[in-house]
């Protein structure tokens, strides 16, 4: 199955170990969904935001700011 080019395709494989790093494979449209999401987790008080991924299953994005 082909999907149209501006289709938001965005796939993130889960860290198993700590320190080890997350792999994200997005279009740039699919980049531009988590980016937005990123913005409105940190825009609201609690911090997550939600996005859907390219098999359309739901991930929380989640933002811990550090202050000073």
């Amino acid at each position: 199955m082909e999907l149209p080019k501006e289709y938001a395709m965005v796939h993130m494989g889960a860290a198993t170990k700590a320190q080890e790093p997350i792999v994200i494979k997005a279009n740039a449209e699919g980049l531009c969904v988590l980016i937005n999401a990123l913005v409105s987790a940190i825009a609201f008080t609690d911090g997550t935001a939600e996005i859907f991924d390219g098999k359309a299953e739901l991930h929380e994005v989640v933002v811990k700011l550090v202050r000073d």
